[in-house]
């Protein structure tokens, strides 16, 4: 069963965010997105929805006082950057309430709420893909071809072996949806941990690329690899 969802939000960068975890969870389905309240109410007037991500600080009318206007019985998800509404959110009702950064994991804690099926299943759910948003495509990558990651200012690059993939995100976003076998080691690079041929002092060797690794992420790393191999 599908479940179709409505992204509310007026910042880009995080409707992006939630295009690409929603793109990650085979039951979601994305009707659209609204960037104010106004356009929200006038987009489900023709298209209602089972679930909406809500932001709650929206310009001219909030999250909240939209909720308000909405049947009693859709379900929203909150999204925010502010802690303080967590309480006013379930006293409307709310399936849950996600602060900014949404990481993928409680993304996926939150929706699996509106599927009605225990946390502990999202094993049975796990893709070993992501999409990635390249111009107006997005662009299925397997995790397991990915060797590193490069952030470029507002852009990245998704390098495998056979080709670069550039996306407008940044690289802290990227981060928050990959699983454990990909580290971040330097403040541009994240890397994939079974594509690693060899580390050499302050260098990680991938694919034939030297990547730096920095001081302020080495011990993380470091500890990370060497459980992995334990």
């Amino acid at each position: 069963m599908s479940i179709s969802c409505l992204i509310v939000d007026d910042e880009p960068l995080a409707v992006q965010l939630l295009e690409s975890h929603v793109a990650q969870v085979p039951f979601l389905s994305l009707a659209g997105c609204a960037y104010h309240a106004i356009e929200a109410l006038t987009f489900l007037e023709k298209q209602p929805v089972d679930l909406i991500f809500l932001d709650i600080n929206l310009p001219h009318l909030s999250g909240m006082q939209l909720k308000e206007l909405l049947p009693i019985d859709q379900k929203v998800i909150f999204t925010t950057a502010y802690s303080d509404f967590a309480v006013e959110s379930y006293d409307k009702n709310a399936v849950d309430y996600l602060l900014k950064p949404v990481t993928y994991e409680r993304f996926l804690k939150a929706v699996l709420k509106v599927k009605k099926v225990e946390p502990t299943s999202k094993v049975n759910i796990h893709l070993d893909s992501i999409f990635v948003k390249s111009g107006k495509d997005f662009i299925r990558v397997r995790l397991n071809d990915i060797l590193y990651i490069e952030g470029l200012k507002d852009y990245v690059v998704v390098v495998t072996s056979t080709e670069r993939i550039i996306t407008y995100k940044r690289l802290k976003d990227l981060e928050q949806s990959l699983p454990n076998q990909f580290s971040r080691v330097h403040l541009s690079y994240i890397v994939n941990h079974e594509k690693i041929y060899k580390v050499v002092d302050n260098q990680i060797v991938i694919g034939g690329a030297q990547i730096p690794l920095s001081e302020k992420y080495r011990e993380g790393f470091l500890q990370k690899v060497y459980k992995e191999l334990l």
